[in-house]
């Protein structure tokens, strides 16, 4: 069920349509020599080894050339044989255990990507330390007062209307309401502990730069995919604009 699914799923996301239109002799036709489409339809088998995760999963040579098989059977049977489909627990058992490796290899590789951005935060933060203007505040995150402001301070209690600009370290822009040219809100407590912690030290019409590092930021354990990764330091450059 697992991995009828996921392969479905992918075969949907990368084709949409495409094998709507196609009988088996259309996908299973004999080859004349030198087919002319023999790469695109090995990358479509490449987008779903990947697509689905298989790739990772450390299968056997043999026990590739038996998915294959199933994988042909498949595209040629209007159903899945009884047999077969007795299989399945022993199938989800397989597909748990692949996972569970697969989890625990990126585990492992994100301990060590998480290891080396706070050896290079660590670096950044001292010299940071340093700089005239810069404060530290007791929970660890650095901040930089740009223009001074009016009024209160947010609270953590508050709601905030800001433009605020994100950077890695090394200016890597990760995200940025000024590029969007929309200024955001939301509550105070419900940002990252050195994001909201920064902005209490401002007050309407001020801008700061808050330092902040990956304890108070994302940690270990960023969101899957994007510009953030383990262990990263982050920057913001923000301009309070209205405490709601």
């Amino acid at each position: 069920m697992i991995l009828n699914y996921r392969l479905n799923t992918i075969l949907l996301m990368l084709t949409g349509s495409f094998f709507v239109g196609l009988t088996v002799p259309d996908l299973f036709a004999q080859k004349e020599p030198g087919f002319a489409e023999q790469a695109t339809y090995e990358a479509i088998g490449m987008m779903i080894a990947h697509g689905s995760g298989l790739h990772k999963m450390d299968f056997s040579k043999d026990q590739v050339q038996a998915i294959l098989a199933g994988l042909e059977k498949g595209f040629s049977l209007k159903e899945i044989p009884e047999d077969a489909l007795a299989l399945q627990p022993k199938v989800q058992t397989i597909m748990m255990e692949k996972m569970q490796t697969i989890r625990q290899a990126e585990q492992v590789e994100m301990a060590k990507v998480a290891q080396k951005n706070k050896a290079k935060a660590e670096e950044f933060f001292a010299l940071l330390a340093s700089q005239d203007g810069v404060l530290r505040d007791p929970s660890g995150f650095y901040y930089e007062i740009l223009k001074k402001g009016e009024g209160k301070n947010p609270t953590l209690s508050d709601t905030v209307k800001l433009h605020y600009h994100g950077t890695l370290i090394d200016g890597t822009v990760f995200d940025s309401s000024v590029d969007r040219g929309q200024p955001a809100s939301f509550p105070m407590n419900g940002v990252i502990k050195g994001f909201s912690g920064g902005l209490t030290k401002s007050q309407v019409g001020g801008k700061i730069r808050i330092y902040i590092p990956s304890e108070l930021g994302y940690g270990d354990n960023p969101r899957p995919g994007g510009p953030i990764k383990p262990g990263d330091a982050l920057i913001f450059e923000c301009e309070l604009l209205e405490i709601q």
